[in-house]
């Protein structure tokens, strides 16, 4: 099959498919006699493969891995294992600081709604950011003095 078509069967863009065989994801089969590069269905199995891997969390890197694991002959499976722990260690960590940023600006738009709004005099943008940004460094001052109080840092 043409490139067109192994990227239609494999739910991706051809520009996609051209990407996957730039990095070495994919390899062409062979060439038909006009020069155009072919398919089969072990490449459309691949690239399904492949994304299916980054919707997992996994990297291109991750799935190329796994991809050489098996071509090999070793068992992938559990170095995904691996790979997907690891992953959702990072997840988890990203997560968690996307919630701190979200309540940081629930609680600015909370503040920001009780305060008016200044007049920029020439030293300043914007109060409401620069007050937050001080109380906001001022916190964090006063959370790790209090956690070196209780022993928390060494």
């Amino acid at each position: 099959m043409r490139l067109i078509d192994c990227a239609r069967q494999a739910g991706v863009t051809t520009d996609t498919l051209r990407h996957y065989l730039r990095v070495g994801l994919v390899e062409v089969d062979g060439r038909a006699g006009n020069g155009y590069r072919t398919f089969s269905e072990l490449s459309v199995a691949r690239v399904r493969f492949i994304r299916s891997a980054l919707a997992l969390g996994l990297t291109l890197k991750d799935a190329a891995e796994l991809v050489e694991m098996g071509q090999r002959g070793d068992l992938p499976c559990p170095r995904a294992r691996a790979l997907l722990d690891q992953r959702l260690a990072d997840q988890g960590r990203r997560l968690d600081e996307a919630l701190q940023l979200h309540r940081r600006m629930q609680r600015a738009v909370a503040d920001w709604k009780k305060r008016p709004d200044g007049v920029p005099d020439g030293h300043s943008v914007c109060g409401l950011i620069e007050g937050f940004a001080a109380a906001s460094t001022s916190s964090a001052r006063r959370a790790r003095a209090s956690s070196d109080q209780r022993g928390g840092a060494r």
